[in-house]
């Protein structure tokens, strides 16, 4: 085997040692942090995020998320224990070889209220997993015919990559503290919630090829965020999110500024309030990402864009990231009442 194929396993490695990552990571914690699913006003929530990594390098590598939430014995005011359920899909493909990583996975979590303004949750998550490749696209300098690569010379390698399947499972806990049950927060009112969560608990076995072997690294997860009402209509939000994976680590902070739109129904609750949000976020490594969102009250629509300022924009610049959510904050869908 030539040496050129050595180097693509390498970089494989390197790949499966550790996870990919999203910018908008806030948006869908519940699966990196199973102690969130259900943490929200309301019963059901449908997300879906889509990211188109490096743009303009040549190949293309997206990662897409479906998540759906379930709560069992909430309240609206959220006042009594309750179970959350969450089941969610993730697909990962990366590059010309079409490295890809496919999920399936279901979230367990108990909430309890220690006050009428703090409650507490942790949870359990474990998934289904499949791992696949496809190296009959890539051109080696074996196919080098004097004057540039040719994909009707035969390589001369072989498609070593065994697809597998694996299980994995992962923990976390959180704080929480709300004033109240609304949408915005009033003048100089503050929240804030705290977690921590440890993926990849049973360090899985990562079976790139028959001769080889690499145990996916625990990923350790701290996340915090504060919010705090300037007005009865607006207020700033702080999220930082700290990931440490073996010996890579990664920092992303987001600053926002929410301001309503359209005020929520007074006398009955047929009509939601209606936000837009605007603000970044930063990458420790150097990038920044503006995101703008509009908040429908069911519906929820984001979009990030981020632009690369360290080493890695010598390679490329810029990814984009789509977010959509829909919650039934009003009823259940397997219920007929309101909330209590």
């Amino acid at each position: 085997m030539k040496w050129q194929y050595f180097i693509l396993v390498i970089s494989c490695f390197n790949c499966l040692g550790q996870d990919f990552h999203l910018s908008q990571v806030d948006q869908t914690l519940p699966i990196i942090n199973p102690a969130l699913t259900s943490n929200f006003n309301g019963f059901e929530k449908f997300s879906i995020q889509h990211r188109n990594q490096w743009l303009g390098s040549g190949t293309q590598f997206m990662t897409s998320y479906g998540l759906a939430e379930f709560s069992i014995g909430k309240t609206r005011k959220m006042n009594k224990s309750y179970v959350g359920m969450g089941v969610y899909f993730m697909n990962d493909v990366g590059g010309d070889s079409k490295i890809s990583l496919k999920t399936g996975g279901v979230n367990l979590s108990g909430n309890l209220p220690i006050s009428s303004t703090e409650w507490i949750s942790a949870g359990i998550q474990t998934s289904f997993n499949n791992r696949s490749a496809d190296l009959s696209n890539l051109l080696f300098y074996s196919q080098w015919n004097g004057t540039n690569l040719d994909a009707a010379i035969p390589s001369g390698e072989e498609n070593q990559f065994n697809s597998f399947s694996y299980l994995d499972a992962g923990v976390g806990i959180s704080y929480n503290y709300k004033p109240s049950q609304n949408a915005t927060l009033g003048y100089s009112e503050t929240a804030f919630q705290i977690g921590t969560s440890l993926s990849h608990i049973n360090r899985p076995n990562q079976r790139i090829n028959s001769y080889t072997k690499d145990r996916l690294y625990a990923k350790f997860c701290i996340h915090a965020n504060f919010k705090y009402g300037i007005s009865d209509a607006s207020a700033l939000e702080l999220s930082v999110v700290q990931f440490i994976q073996g010996r890579h680590n990664e920092t992303n902070v987001g600053v926002f500024f929410r301001n309503r739109l359209k005020e929520a129904s007074r006398v009955t609750t047929l009509v939601n309030g209606q936000y837009v949000v605007l603000g970044a976020y930063f990458r420790m490594t150097g990038a920044i990402t503006p995101y703008g969102a509009i908040d429908l009250g069911p519906l929820k629509i984001g979009l990030s864009y981020d632009y690369e300022l360290g080493k890695v924009s010598r390679a490329y610049n810029h990814s984009i990231e789509f977010f959509m959510s829909y919650l039934l904050s009003k009823s259940s869908l397997f219920k007929s009442k309101k909330f209590h």
